[in-house]
């Protein structure tokens, strides 16, 4: 299951099947970093969202805040129930892996969605979103960090996940700052936290926040 093909499909498939099931969710709090982000940014900048999901809680956020705002998905399904539950909100059908943009937005915002990309694939998906971002522009990242240290970080990566099967790996602090300290960013935040829900159990999520200096 290394290939991106397989890899892109598998999760596609997955998410368009939970994508009901997922808009019923209970959402988290939000955390310091995405206030911090949004802080940070221009006033009525223009934030990417790469994994937008259903919509909810963020493209309604950005949008609130007064941000110019596009939600990508590789979901089918996601971007429809999106388009009805944020109908002023911009969303397209579109896998991150595809990204080609130049220096088009203030901000980037990826919420547990870089963790369903193998490392050749999360790379590739980190120098993308760089260079999509203008200069000082912000880059959020969350996902999860694994919760054993030592753990062979590249096993049991298909695993279910709300009754469906995908890709998904954990990532360490170090393996994030080796993507993308040569990238041209520095790092503004690092944050922690350990959450729990019915949907996806103990996670140990792990968030970044980057600006661009190139």
């Amino acid at each position: 299951m290394d290939k991106k093909l397989d890899i892109i499909s598998l999760n596609k498939k997955a998410w368009n099947n939970v994508a009901k099931k997922y808009n019923n969710a209970q959402y988290s709090k939000l955390n310091p970093a995405i206030e911090f982000f949004c802080r940070e940014l221009p006033k009525r900048g223009s934030i990417l969202d790469i994994g937008s999901g259903t919509g909810l809680p963020f493209a309604k956020l950005f949008l609130e805040k007064g941000f110019d705002y596009l939600g990508v998905d590789i979901s089918s399904r996601m971007i429809k129930i999106a388009r009805k539950n944020v109908p002023s909100a911009k969303f397209k059908e579109k896998s991150m892996t595809d990204l080609n943009c130049n220096r088009e937005f203030d901000g980037v915002f990826s919420h547990y969605t870089m963790l369903l990309l193998n490392p050749d694939m999360f790379k590739d998906v980190a120098r993308r979103v760089v260079k999509s971002l203008k200069r000082n522009g912000l880059f959020y990242l969350s996902l999860n960090e694994p919760k054993v240290k030592d753990a062979d970080l590249d096993e049991d990566v298909i695993c279910e996940i709300m009754g469906e099967i995908m890709y998904s790996r954990a990532y360490t602090e170090e393996e994030i700052l080796d993507v993308f300290t040569p990238l041209e960013v520095k790092k503004l935040q690092i944050y922690r936290e350990t959450q729990n829900s019915e949907e996806f159990g103990i996670e140990y999520m792990l968030v970044f926040v980057f600006q661009k200096i190139g």
